[in-house]
């Protein structure tokens, strides 16, 4: 999708989203696991083209107990952290930072404080399709209806993955 190659096992080891394709990282940082992948280099855009219309990767979404520990993992590993939110109320306040990996964000989700010791996993993906009625079309009834996005101008549906057996949340979005 995008310069983003994604692989799939037939016989996953592990069940949803389990590793981070990246061109130059590799390792396990803070329970994420990335690997070095060549991406989609020599392949023409036919051979890139969805029946979905999905074009390319807006970004990942990995939540954590520990924001704090979660952005110093991915920073010690050279990935920078773009942008920080804080929302919420006083008692549940709630962070969101921003990473670049190649052309995709990495959103990382967390509390403000430390909850817990669990590491880091990934929650999802948000997709962009160009044609985003045709994408809902193809869905089915396994997409919600198109509704108006967070960011001004987009909008959004998201994809029903129990109904495919995914545990990975999926929404797919207009471009920015």
């Amino acid at each position: 999708i995008g310069e983003v190659l994604l692989r799939f096992q037939e016989e996953p080891l592990e069940q949803g989203i389990y590793a981070i394709g990246t061109k130059n990282l590799e390792g396990v940082f803070d329970g994420l696991t990335f690997f070095v992948d060549p991406g989609t280099e020599g392949q023409n855009d036919e051979q890139l083209n969805h029946p979905n219309y999905v074009n390319r990767i807006d970004h990942l979404v990995v939540t954590t107990s520990d924001c704090d520990r979660t952005t110093q993992a991915l920073e010690t590993a050279g990935i920078e952290a773009r942008r920080v939110r804080a929302f919420g109320e006083k008692n549940s306040k709630m962070r969101q930072t921003f990473f670049w990996l190649g052309d995709v964000i990495l959103e990382l989700v967390g509390p403000d404080t430390k909850s817990g010791d669990e590491p880091a996993t990934i929650w999802g993906l948000a997709l962009i399709s160009d044609q985003i009625e045709k994408t809902v079309e193809f869905y089915g009834e396994a997409a919600t209806q198109l509704k108006p996005a967070v960011q001004s101008g987009r909008f959004i549906t998201t994809v029903k993955t129990r109904n495919f057996g995914i545990t990975d949340a999926l929404a797919i979005m207009t471009p920015h």
